[in-house]
């Protein structure tokens, strides 16, 4: 019973910085002048598609049989595996998760990206 409280203790301790890091104190407004934000940059195909290196090779040259590799997919293939990852109809362990993470435009553009990378 003593080890249980004991480790409960330490538990809340060591999260109480955590949480305290999480919650800021309200700050003061001040009136800053208006100017036009521009919008943030696009992240290109490139870029997006380097998130899928450490399954499918660099630039999705894959080394490997483990995984389908990128480089050189049509991009209507492309296209059609996230959407079906997305959806459901194509069951996967990780990829219906990491599709999930995109919308049409981004898949779109990472399909144009894998198409022009030479295999």
């Amino acid at each position: 019973m003593l080890k249980q409280i004991l480790i409960t203790g330490a538990v809340l301790v060591l999260c109480t910085p955590l949480y305290a890091a999480q919650t800021t104190a309200p700050q003061a407004t001040t009136p800053q002048a208006t100017t036009p934000q521009a919008s943030a940059p696009q992240a290109s195909g490139e870029m997006m598609g380097n998130t899928c290196a450490g399954c499918h090779g660099t630039h999705g040259r894959l080394k490997g049989e483990a995984f389908v590799p990128l480089a050189g997919m049509q991009e209507s293939t492309f296209i059609k595996a996230m959407t079906d990852f997305r959806s459901g109809a194509r069951p996967a362990t990780l990829m219906g998760h990491v599709a999930r993470g995109y919308n049409d435009e981004q898949v779109k553009a990472m399909a144009e990206f894998f198409a022009k990378v030479k295999p």
